[in-house]
């Protein structure tokens, strides 16, 4: 893995599925989610991962609503490094190559999420992602020809085999991205549970040259970030992940879980990387605002 002083933090303002029910402050419209990003960026974020809502506030892979919060951001003169996640969402019957279509709003960086995956419902059915190695190898290709860096979403070590296949194979420049989703087992089956020794594990079987985030959900969030840390890895938090700040007090801003993680961060040795520091680690042009 590569290390560095520099800490690069990712926000994921509102994933897929999280409501206004579980966080009032939930943002779902495109203002919304370019004000949480621009707000996160001012407290230290330097990328934001983008799920996207249509006008119901369900998950939508339309190319122009990403491209409308895109737009958003950047109106404010704000240069964070944008990532979009590929995912289809989680509606019945959604199809995995539904999240190619982000990609023609053409971000900076995309997701691959490593594995079949499989989610539970409450109502006994089962949606299953077929992210398969042909799938996550022909998601790369799409990103490559654009010109986009993959992000490599891997939930347990044997995704780590995946990502060195895939990248040998389509000769992905270096470094690799590569993202750590812990904790998720509620959700989703075959992840790996967050514990600093799964999390070390993992990052002892990372390949070299490659940046690593990691994060946990609900109250692990907190925890996995600051192992990360210090482990010389890279964080992400975000309404996605977390609604809540501590127990029994939701957060009030996406913002405001950057900001606490920027200050352990800065307590902890590490300098908070701007937009363009973390486009030069990542190996990504600037943009033109």
């Amino acid at each position: 893995m590569i290390k560095t002083d520099k800490l690069m933090i990712c926000v994921a303002p509102c994933g897929s599925f999280m409501t206004k029910e579980q966080n009032p402050s939930m943002p779902t419209t495109p203002d919304e989610i370019a004000a949480e990003a621009v707000r996160s960026w001012n407290e230290g974020a330097s990328i934001v991962h983008i799920h996207a809502r249509d006008k119901d506030g369900n998950a939508t892979t339309k190319p122009e609503v990403f491209a409308d919060i895109v737009r958003k951001i950047r109106a404010q003169k704000c240069d964070m490094v944008i990532q979009f996640s590929t995912s289809p969402g989680r509606a019945m019957g959604a199809d995995a190559e539904d999240g190619f279509k982000v990609l023609e709003a053409k971000p900076e960086m995309g997701s691959v999420d490593i594995g079949v995956s499989i989610h539970p419902k409450s109502n006994g059915e089962e949606q299953i992602s077929v992210w398969t190695r042909n799938f996550n190898e022909k998601l790369t290709k799409a990103c490559l020809d654009r010109g986009i860096k993959p992000e490599f979403e891997v939930y347990d070590t044997g995704g780590l085999g995946e990502v060195a296949i895939i990248t040998e194979k389509l000769n992905v420049p270096k470094p690799f991205s590569i993202q750590f989703p812990m904790d998720m087992q509620r959700t989703r089956e075959n992840v790996i549970p967050y514990s600093p020794k799964n999390l070390i594990h993992l990052v002892d079987n990372m390949p070299q040259d490659a940046f690593f985030w990691a994060f946990g959900i609900a109250a692990n969030e907190l925890p996995a970030c600051i192992m990360s840390i210090l482990l010389g890895g890279q964080v992400r938090v975000g309404y996605e992940d977390n609604v809540m700040y501590s127990r029994g007090r939701l957060a009030k801003s996406n913002a405001e879980l950057v900001k606490r993680i920027a200050s352990i961060g800065t307590e902890l040795g590490r300098k908070v990387a701007t937009p363009n520091e973390a486009r030069e680690l990542l190996g990504l042009p600037r943009p033109q605002l």
